[in-house]
């Protein structure tokens, strides 16, 4: 096997999604195994692992632990139980019966003698570089740096550990590899799996309930170790009434927002969730009623084999906590939740957490809303209002005197329907900008460009004229 796997693709998923400390980053119960040949990464099946006790076997403390390998959790599993160490700067692993798997010194970062798969061999160390950041200087390796132990006689053979977080990370024998899936996704499906938690999306609501989704940028403060945070934005949903369609009896939501890096608020607008006998629709996607549990399954897609994993999981640590359904797939880079409470599922991309800080749920209400906050320190739109079907009213901070140019366009024709010139002054600004005749419930691009002597920007946002 010419096995060529880029050690910083198989890592980097362990730093995208923070924890409230670094050390939950190995919570995850999950694993993933596959081939890499000639150049092609094959899954082919999936791992989780279950820790049962510390036990002592000469002197020193194991942990003692299940492993089972599927290809879907719900059919036949294979089991096997270790014994792992980190105790006195050696990584140790021992089967069922005792014997020797690993034992490699991660003290050290100088080749040395080691066990791998069983065999006593000459190993080297090579330091995975997982920075995100541009350019790179030199490496300057922390035990927060993952270290790839390899077989000098055959590289295909190793083993990665991370010696902060007490894990390993990925372990190859030359034929397959199984790596550790980290996330905050991976941890609640690994919670749910071990609290063996299920939810029901048949919701019970009435009108005026509603939920508050914030959503977040987390990461890691690399010298405290604690997670730090960038408020991003917040949605909030309200069930207002009911509607018949074409398509049945619908639910008419209203939402609102707001985001605190641009300033900018999102004015209240209604959708429709269209309900059936057996679920419901949120645009496009369709939520069944049914009970929802752990499901882990590698599944068949276009010729090629993906991981398919669902979980639930505690969105709250109070008696009678809500629950969140969590699905994702090795070919989706977006995470899917539903909430078994409220008919609106949401995503999360990246490092960004999509979080309920507020619920209400027939009359009772839980966590408490995060309010908007008012940028002064830059220039930023504050709102834009449909005032007629021919003016649209526009509010913005300015941090300066500046020249301002808007312009109203049509978003499918490009064309423009109407222009005006300004000048701003420092602090809140109030402009009337007329336009051609809109039509009512059709969107419209806003272009805002502004300019002083000292410096220059603009805004692309739009508007949808309710009138």
């Amino acid at each position: 096997m010419k096995q060529i796997i880029t050690i910083l693709t198989l890592l980097i998923s362990c730093f995208s999604f923070g924890q409230s400390s670094r050390s939950e980053l190995s919570n995850s119960k999950i694993y993933l195994k596959a081939t890499y040949f000639n150049k092609v990464n094959k899954n082919i099946g999936l791992q989780t692992r279950t820790d049962l006790k510390d036990t002592l076997i000469s002197n020193i403390s194991y942990r003692k632990f299940l492993t089972e390998d599927f290809t879907d959790y719900s059919q036949k599993r294979e089991r096997n139980i270790y014994y792992e160490t980190f105790e006195n700067g050696f990584f140790t692993l021992l089967d069922n019966k005792l014997n020797l798997i690993h034992n490699v010194n991660y003290k050290t970062n100088k080749e040395q003698t080691a066990t791998l798969f069983g065999k006593k061999t000459s190993i080297d160390i090579e330091f995975i570089d997982t920075r995100n950041n541009l350019p790179r200087d030199s490496l300057i390796p922390t035990e927060k740096t993952p270290r790839k132990y390899f077989n000098k006689k055959n590289n295909e053979i190793y083993l990665i550990l991370i010696s902060d977080l007490k894990t390993l990370a990925v372990h190859s024998n030359g034929e397959f590899y199984i790596k550790q899936l980290f996330g905050d996704n991976y941890n609640s499906i690994s919670d749910g799996l071990k609290n063996n938690y299920q939810a029901s999306t048949k919701f019970e609501i009435k009108k005026g309930d509603e939920i508050q989704l914030f959503y977040r940028r987390k990461w890691y403060n690399d010298t405290t170790n604690v997670a730090e945070y960038e408020d991003k934005q917040f949605k909030n949903f309200k069930y207002v009434s009911d509607t018949i369609t074409d398509k049945g009896k619908s639910l008419v939501m209203e939402v609102e927002g707001y985001n605190y890096l641009s300033g900018s608020k999102d004015n209240s607008e209604q959708f429709l969730i269209n309900l059936t006998d057996s679920g419901y629709y949120s645009g496009s996607q369709f939520v069944p009623y049914k009970n929802f549990s752990t499901e882990l399954k590698i599944i068949d897609l276009d010729n090629e084999k993906h991981f398919s994993l669902q979980g639930v999981d505690k969105i709250e640590e109070t008696e009678n906590s809500l629950y969140k359904i969590i699905q994702t797939k090795s070919n989706d880079h977006y995470r899917y939740y539903i909430l078994p409470f409220f008919p609106v599922p949401y995503i999360e991309f990246g490092n960004v957490e999509g979080i309920i800080t507020y619920s209400k749920i027939k009359g009772i209400e839980k966590g408490k809303k995060r309010e908007r906050t008012l940028i002064t320190d830059k220039t930023n739109i504050r709102d834009i209002i449909s005032k007629s079907n021919y003016e649209v009213e526009i509010q913005i901070y300015f941090a300066e005197i500046t020249d301002v140019e808007f312009k109203i366009n049509d978003l499918e024709t490009e064309k423009v329907l109407g222009t005006q010139n300004a000048k701003s002054k420092i602090g809140l600004n109030t402009f009337l900008v007329k336009c051609s005749k809109l039509s009512k419930d059709k969107e419209y691009g806003i272009q805002i460009n502004y300019s002083s002597k000292e410096s220059s920007g603009s805004f692309s946002n739009s508007v949808k004229n309710k009138y």
